[in-house]
């Protein structure tokens, strides 16, 4: 038996397909809705089931209004003469129980004043009934009872784009009687750094514990006490947390709090590394697939400590499960900007194997993020443990954001230890010493060549006899027709062996095209695709 509409399901399927189009299709819907009866009620639904503004609200409930009832003042804020009646709101409800989503600014909430807020805040009735999703953002205490006046127990998402510092006590209030307003609450957003006390963020972390169906948590983090509350929480997915005024400074305290959820994603915003060392020596997580970590960077520093970067890898292994499948790892901005001569040419930056052997558990790995590291000191053979480890992997960045003028240790060698072990790389970012290598031994005898791979991102990496390894690349990754590197500015010296390496990987990309047009040619005409590099990859043939 054939599942089959009814008309008007079909007409509220044609209209949310038509409401695509926002800006377009709402006079189109409002012409719908006064056409027939048949289109009116569908097309209603359909124009007030998402408002990106409080305005439409606010002339909705001008419309149901005698005239003279309402009035601008003069500052020209909308305004009520009198209290609204029973007859007026139920006309005005036939509206508002439409809503399902709403947005509200602080621009918008500076046209009305407290007559309409006390009105709306004394409806008889839930004001938006079947609001599923609010985004709200203003900071004024003056408009906490209307916050809490769109709070209903249909609610399943709530975004509070504002900070709980100017009004840490009513804010916090509110937060911490959402197990009771919003009971099927699924997604929160909420801020509330700097707050008065740390009782309030305590008991606001404690009070989120009763959202029992929530899947999506952004909050901040003041304390261990508070990660201790939100370990509690029984059906989180995926959690955001902002440690910006988390207290380092406290002594670190011997209570471990063991996060048992299976998390989709951990994200944390981070003011350095060692804050988030800090946090991260008193919790436990126990299932989790991908972390996410943002670092404020500031570019009058210098982009790390060397040993709250170790302390960073290291942590990984302590505090999340062997099932991990994705760590990035993002400073705020960017390390390319970084032009000092005296910090890219720094070997103190450059991470050693054993830094990074931490991360060897994390079998399952498919994205690993770490191109903010120096990894100059990372050799071929530590390169190879490191695929070894990680045969999953199908994105991998790795000391490629920055302008490193420290010779790699890396060679061709250790890219081809990576293509063979992890054979679902789909993109490549990090320096090496592009040289020719000798195609008929290992490593690269054995290396089956990767169609998957179409991005390679090789940074600052010195290179010698550019055709040369055109073609080895070709061989290796026969879908690649071009390779990403950064250039110099031109008050930048440049010491050796990186001087030319601009124009040498230019004439490598000149080549991959010229070679990817060839084997596609030869493809079409059912020639053995790699048969015209053959003898460019013999050590013994002169490419020049």
């Amino acid at each position: 038996m054939h599942i089959c509409l009814l008309p008007p399901e079909i007409l509220l399927q044609v209209f949310a397909i038509y409401q695509e189009d926002y800006r377009g299709s709402r006079a189109t819907l409002a012409s719908l809705a006064r056409t027939c009866k048949t289109f009116k009620e569908p097309a209603l639904d359909i124009l007030w089931q998402d408002l990106h503004e409080l305005d439409p609200i606010l002339s909705c409930l001008v419309a149901c209004l005698p005239a003279g009832v309402s009035d601008q003042n003069t500052r020209g804020m909308l305004t009520l003469k009198r209290p609204i009646l029973d007859g007026e709101w139920r006309l005005f409800n036939r509206y508002a129980q439409r809503i399902r989503s709403l947005k509200v600014f602080t621009p918008q909430l500076d046209h009305i004043n407290d007559r309409v807020i006390q009105a709306f805040i004394s409806a008889p009735s839930p004001l938006l009934p079947n609001l599923r999703s609010l985004f709200w953002q203003d900071n004024r205490e003056s408009f906490d009872p209307l916050l809490g006046a769109l709070l209903g127990p249909n609610m399943t998402t709530l975004i509070l784009d504002c900070c709980l510092n100017r009004t840490p006590f009513a804010k916090a209030a509110l937060v911490a009687s959402l197990g009771a307003r919003c009971p099927y609450i699924r997604e929160l957003e909420c801020s509330y750094d700097k707050v008065d006390s740390e009782e309030i963020s305590d008991a606001i972390c404690e009070a989120l514990c009763g959202l029992k169906a929530l899947l999506r948590l952004r909050t901040d983090v003041l304390n261990i006490r508070a990660l201790g509350h939100l370990a509690s929480l029984p059906s989180l997915e995926r959690l955001h947390l902002d440690l910006s005024a988390y207290n380092a400074d406290k002594p670190e305290s011997n209570i471990v709090s063991t996060f048992s959820s299976h998390f989709d994603q951990m994200w944390f915003d981070i003011p350095t590394l060692f804050v988030f060392n800090h946090c991260l020596e008193s919790v436990r997580f126990l299932s989790c697939r991908s972390v996410v970590v943002c670092v404020e960077y500031d570019h009058d520093d210098p982009p790390y400590d060397l040993s709250d970067a170790i302390d960073l890898i290291s942590s990984f292994s302590t505090c999340f499960s062997p099932t991990l499948e994705h760590i990035h790892i993002d400073f705020g901005l960017t390390f390319s900007n970084i032009v000092e001569e005296d910090v890219l040419a720094n070997p103190l930056f450059a991470l050693r194997f054993d830094a990074i052997a931490p991360l060897l558990s994390f079998g399952h790995l498919t994205n690993l993020n770490l191109d903010w590291i120096c990894a100059s000191a990372i050799d071929d053979a530590s390169l190879k443990s490191m695929a070894q480890s990680w045969p999953h992997l199908q994105n991998f960045r790795f000391g490629s954001s920055a302008r490193w003028v420290i010779a790699p240790s890396l060679t061709f060698v250790g890219l081809v230890h990576l293509i063979r072990h992890c054979r679902h790389l789909r993109s490549i970012a990090m320096p090496f010493f592009a040289c020719p290598v000798d195609a008929k031994n290992e490593p690269f005898s054995e290396t089956i060549p990767n169609g998957k791979i179409t991005a390679l991102f090789v940074g600052v990496s010195p290179i010698v006899n550019p055709i040369f390894v055109a073609c080895q690349l070709h061989m290796l990754l026969p879908k690649l027709t071009s390779v990403g590197f950064f250039d110099f500015d031109t008050y930048f010296s440049i010491p050796p062996p990186f001087e030319d390496f601009e124009d040498d990987w230019r004439r490598v990309n000149d080549f991959l095209k010229v070679l990817f047009a060839g084997a596609n040619v030869k493809r079409n005409t059912r020639q053995a695709p790699l048969a015209h590099v053959a003898d460019l990859t013999d050590p013994g043939y002169s490419a020049r």
